[in-house]
């Protein structure tokens, strides 16, 4: 009898060590599900964050799209070879009902890309020497700098006529003294010949110096 209940009560033990067992693990993997939960929580807390930013930034870069499908549709309509850019925007223009989003990503994809073309192409004019830059930012910030480089241009290009114009009258009169010319007043008795009196006169040479110019050095 002694053996027997010796040996029940051992059996009720290790019955009872086992369960104590299966609630720890229990345990364990609730609190594992639990933490598992509030990461996701977490996480979907942060993506709905997400979402909300992307909203309000959208609601400002799609502002533009309605103007922008317009005057893109109107571009291409003109444009005998870019069939695929009017058949795209020429598709917005007559919907009754608001664009989806990811049609209004679509858009500002192709206006990003349209722009980046744009300005490559004014870049490559602007700086011809210089390699392109890569980024879309790079080419941002390479065009802030377009106007002082168009009045280097334009200041260029002025030097390059004048000279080939003071050149084309030294061959004819070898003593012809430029910068003599340019600083020093009218002859005198000849106070009233103004060089206003011969912009007429002398257009058309300046137009045939014009296109004789290389345009392509820059003079400092």
């Amino acid at each position: 009898m002694v053996i027997e209940a010796k040996r029940e009560l051992q059996e009720a033990v290790k019955k009872n060590d086992t369960l104590e067992e299966g609630l720890v693990g229990k345990e364990l993997e609730l609190a594992k599900a639990l933490q598992a939960a509030n990461d996701t929580r977490e996480e979907a807390r942060g993506a709905l964050k997400d979402i909300q930013e992307a909203r309000r930034i959208a609601a400002g870069a799609f502002a533009d799209l309605p103007c922008s499908i317009s005057d893109a549709a109107q571009f291409y309509r003109a444009e005998e070879k870019k069939s695929a850019e009017k058949h795209f925007w020429s598709q917005y223009l007559a919907l009754n009902y608001p664009v989806p989003f990811v049609d209004q990503l679509k858009q500002l994809i192709e206006l990003h890309q349209a722009a980046k073309l744009a300005m490559k192409d004014l870049v490559v004019r602007l700086w011809p020497a210089e390699p392109i830059p890569s980024s879309y930012f790079g080419l941002v910030k390479r065009i802030v700098g377009a106007c002082p480089r168009l009045e280097v241009i334009k200041r260029s290009v002025c030097i390059e006529g004048a000279r080939m114009a003071f050149a084309r009258a030294k061959v004819h009169w070898g003593k012809l003294d430029a910068e003599k010319l340019m600083t020093e007043g009218r002859p005198e008795g000849k106070e009233h010949r103004k060089p206003e009196l011969y912009y007429n006169g002398v257009l058309k040479g300046a137009r045939l110096v014009a296109e004789q110019c290389t345009k392509d050095t820059i003079f400092p």
